[in-house]
């Protein structure tokens, strides 16, 4: 699960929003770190890059920038979603799908 990082008497009080904001208070106890309060967000609290590259349905992305690869992607189609480039024509666009369809390979555009 994600640690969700919030100011300070968010939830003493209404009038401030649930959203981090760093400490700048020269007696801040979040700022200095102290200990039983929250925790200031770092480098060490970021996602592994196993989860990181992947879509919700545990698949990877990858993006098709022209006819060729489809067929050099062939291989990876049991690992990796698709995405088309924006880059490309909506003639190609159609070749793309059709040639996906046929090596059913998952498209998400």
């Amino acid at each position: 699960m994600k640690k969700s990082f919030v100011k300070l008497n968010t939830k003493k009080l209404m009038r401030i929003k649930k959203k981090w904001r760093k400490p700048v208070g020269i007696d801040s106890k979040i700022r200095k770190g102290m200990k039983g309060y929250p925790k200031n967000p770092n480098i060490g609290f970021g996602t592994s890059l196993v989860i990181k590259t992947q879509n919700k349905s545990g698949k990877r992305l990858l993006h098709i920038n022209s006819i060729n690869d489809v067929l050099s992607y062939l291989l990876l189609k049991n690992t990796y979603v698709f995405i088309i480039s924006k880059k490309m024509s909506s003639y190609n666009r159609r070749i793309i799908r059709y040639l996906a369809s046929q090596f059913k390979m998952e498209l998400l555009n």
